[in-house]
């Protein structure tokens, strides 16, 4: 397992790097919307690499900051995309809000179902963005639950906190992997404990909901003297408070991000250099760092940065549905073999079911298993 793991790591060191090479404009164009670098850098630098490699065939533009409450705005940068005639495909990650209405606007309104519609990471309930897009790619949330509380367990934690707002908490995917990180917890003699959080779009912005975070964690610390306690949030922007109080909390754990990758907050919150070309070289990084602060057994995530392979991947199959080498508009071999060919190893991808049993066959989860820091120290 570690040699198979060493070799997708080694291979992922071409992730930010993927280019096609065009010899020439091939008279269709790729349009990706993301968030800026506050809320999510791996996906804007995946996004920006691709327009930087392929000029003329990739278009890049990013949705607000508050785009919670900037939804129009939103919307009208993705119907912009879709008035070139040229544009032939659509890749949102992270789709927020708005994804759903600007998506059936653009193709039953505009006529623009020529389209291809990938939406990742979204934001809106599963019925609704799997019936607007034609791809839906998301973290194995549920699994991620499973795993939080599964890692709590491994680490002996008598507490795990779990941060989160009313927005996020609107969330259909969000409150299942909540309800399964808390029933798994409880089962395993876990005090599970909910806690609020100010939502980075409201008023007090990034800086105060991650102020109060920082300010919080001592304070749960405290409230808990001498147990050991995990903790997790549901938002990208807090990722980084988050790592920056726990690492100096000495009973203080950290499963995963909410989108589990090498990259997410760890680079900004230790001050350390986001090496996107050498995933293997950021984990070892990231080793040495926790190890010289005594949480090399405290953090854990995954191998590889899912948000960053959702959009390389989903370029990369958007080229072939543009020059016609796809059966569809869905076709699971090719889609299977862009996600194998942007990551350097192979992805299993699974469906969604929703609690009533639903299966929605485009929505599609990705799932690793987290590591161990302590196996990439030198």
């Amino acid at each position: 397992m570690k040699k198979l793991l060493a070799l997708l790591l080694s291979a992922m060191m071409l992730l930010g790097a993927v280019n096609l090479a065009f010899a020439e404009a091939p008279g269709y164009k790729i349009a990706i919307m993301t968030g800026t670098t506050s809320q999510g850098e791996e996906e804007f630098y995946a996004a920006s690499t691709l327009a930087e490699n392929n000029p003329g065939v990739v278009i890049h533009d990013t949705y607000p900051d508050a785009f919670s409450s900037e939804v129009e705005t939103t919307i009208s940068k993705l119907i912009a995309f879709a008035s070139d005639p040229e544009v032939k495909a659509i890749i949102f990650v992270q789709a927020v809000q708005g994804a759903t209405a600007a998506f059936t606007q653009i193709a039953k309104e505009m006529g623009r179902d020529d389209i291809l519609f990938i939406a990742g990471v979204p934001a809106e309930d599963p019925a609704d963005i799997a019936a607007a897009a034609d791809i839906v790619l998301a973290n194995d949330e549920i699994g991620c639950g499973y795993q939080v509380a599964d890692l709590s367990k491994a680490w002996d934690c008598d507490v795990l906190v779990h941060y989160s707002f009313a927005r996020h908490l609107s969330y259909e995917t969000i409150v299942a992997k909540r309800d399964a990180m808390k029933s798994t917890a409880e089962s395993l003699g876990i005090e599970f404990v909910e806690r609020d959080c100010p939502d980075p779009t409201g008023d007090a912005g990034m800086s105060g909901a991650q102020a109060a975070v920082l300010e919080d964690i001592p304070k749960v610390m405290a409230e808990y003297a001498g147990k050991k306690v995990c903790f997790y949030c549901t938002n990208c922007g807090l990722q980084v408070a988050l790592q920056q109080a726990i690492v100096n909390e000495p009973n203080a754990y950290y499963a995963l991000p909410c989108c589990p990758s090498p990259y997410h907050g760890f680079q900004e919150a230790f001050g350390l250099t986001a090496t996107y070309g050498d995933v293997d070289g950021a984990i070892k990084n990231l080793a040495a760092y926790l190890n010289e602060h005594n949480a090399v057994n405290r953090f854990s995530t995954w191998s590889l940065p899912v948000n960053m392979s959702m959009i390389n991947a989903g370029f990369e199959y958007a080229v072939a549905y543009a020059e016609g080498k796809t059966n569809g508009k869905v076709d699971m071999d090719v889609l299977n073999q862009c996600f194998t060919s942007a990551t350097g190893g192979d992805i299993e991808l699974g469906t969604y079911v929703d609690a009533a049993g639903v299966e929605y066959p485009n929505y599609l989860l990705i799932a690793l298993e987290p590591i161990n820091f302590a196996d990439y120290l030198n």
